[in-house]
Order: structure tokens, then sequence, then C-alpha cells
């Protein structure tokens, strides 16, 4: 992951007494950079355990999968990502 000296991070204060804990038993001299390394750490675990499992025809999520391989892959722009929350929220409040 890019580093960088600073870490904005809402959490709960639990959660970073233990990110505090860490870092001063790794002898790292940031929480931002405890917090790379357990991400890091955390993902690496997360993609090794994970398999592909084939999904063939016939099967019940066989049309989500071929369907999602269709979608585009670019990226959005962040007002359209902003508007689509937006009403998300909308409707949920409903």
């Amino acid at each position: 992951m890019p580093g960088g000296p600073f870490l904005n991070i809402k959490a709960p204060k639990e959660l970073l007494a233990r990110l505090d804990d860490y870092r001063f038993a790794m002898r790292k001299p940031s929480r931002a950079e405890a917090a790379r390394e357990l991400l890091d750490r955390a993902l690496m675990t997360f993609f090794e355990a994970s398999h592909v499992e084939p999904v063939l025809p016939g099967e019940p999520d066989y049309g989500l999968v071929r369907g999602r391989r269709r979608d585009p892959v670019e990226a959005l722009p962040i007002r359209e990502i902003e508007f689509r929350l937006a009403r998300l929220k909308k409707v949920r409040t409903r």
C-alpha cells in the first residue's frame, strides 16, 4: 500500500485502543503505519483464503455471474456516485 504520514479514521475507541496495543507491541512509530500493516496482512489473508468457485450452466447463480462479467468496469464519476447514494438514502427513509 502506498504510505503516507497521516491517518484520518473514525472508529470505535475499543478498536483504536487495540490498534495502539498493536502499534506499541510491534514498535511502529504511528497509528497510520500500524493500520497499514494490519490492513495489508488482513487483505493478504483474505485473498489467500478466498477460492474461485466455477459456476456451471444450470446452477441458480449462473445468470447472475454471466451478467456481472458484462458490467462496465470503468470508473464512475464522483458526481454520479453521490447522486446514486442520495437516491438510495431517499428510498431507505421512505
